[in-house]
């Protein structure tokens, strides 16, 4: 429980601006930081797309012989967008780094890499329960993240393959983390629940946002639920699927 009070305490560590600005205008630097860098690494996105389609397809085929590829494949991708998502040069308020986001994506991508260390994750698909595959449609719609860089909607299917999947946090995670519930028990109890814990907390916080960030749309509110829905089932899958 000490990892969670010290990842929940992570949200107060201040977030470090080269320019001066005013208490009241930090929602506006954050979104200049996202505004940024949701669209910096986009030139990635088909590559990160076609290997997570390739990934599910070899856990298919291959079962807990991927797992130490799985491992490392998410874990330097949450490391990645550690760092991409939430360190930019903007126009206004020159280097800011989100602290507190930076520290606990790390944490969970170097948890990720302890387990292809010393792997408990089985990446093998087995018959479920009908109810365990609700988290299907919320993960695709993730990697599917149908959205414009003004934050209004944009169903192209083309957005299957060069979407922010992958190169931001929110669509990522969930997919990571619905992936895991549908191995469960043969996880990582200890990894699927910092990640999930991590998933709900900025989860939470970008829905708020629509209440206090300027320009936040009701339909980025909507694509942040599943990273919401599926992170809170991954905190409580071990009860539920105990007492099921």
């Amino acid at each position: 429980m000490l990892i969670f009070a010290a990842l929940f305490l992570c949200v107060f560590l201040p977030t470090y601006v080269s320019v001066p600005f005013e208490q009241q205008d930090m929602m506006l630097v954050i979104r200049d930081v996202f505004l940024q860098t949701s669209v910096a690494y986009l030139w990635l996105s088909p590559a990160v797309h076609v290997a997570t389609i390739l990934l599910i397809i070899a856990i298919f085929l291959y079962g807990r012989r991927t797992s130490r590829i799985a491992d490392v494949f998410f874990g330097v991708l949450f490391l990645f967008v550690a760092f991409s998502n939430h360190i930019a040069i903007t126009e206004n308020y020159g280097l800011v780094v989100i602290t507190g986001n930076v520290v606990q994506i790390v944490v969970v991508g170097l948890l990720w890499l302890w387990d292809a260390w010393k792997p408990r994750n089985e990446f093998v698909f087995q018959r479920l329960p009908l109810w365990r595959y609700w988290v299907i449609p919320f993960a695709i719609l993730a990697f599917w993240s149908p959205i414009n860089a003004d934050l209004s909607p944009n169903l192209s299917p083309l957005l299957f393959l060069t979407s922010s999947f992958g190169v931001m946090f929110c669509p990522t995670t969930p997919m990571v983390i619905a992936l895991v519930t549908l191995i469960y028990p043969r996880a990582n109890n200890y990894v699927l629940g910092v990640t999930s814990f991590v998933g709900f907390i900025i989860g939470v916080f970008n829905a708020i946002s629509l209440m206090i960030m300027p320009g936040y749309s009701v339909w980025n509110f909507v694509l942040h639920l599943p990273l919401i829905f599926i992170s809170f089932y991954g905190l409580l899958i071990t009860k539920i699927v105990k007492k099921t």
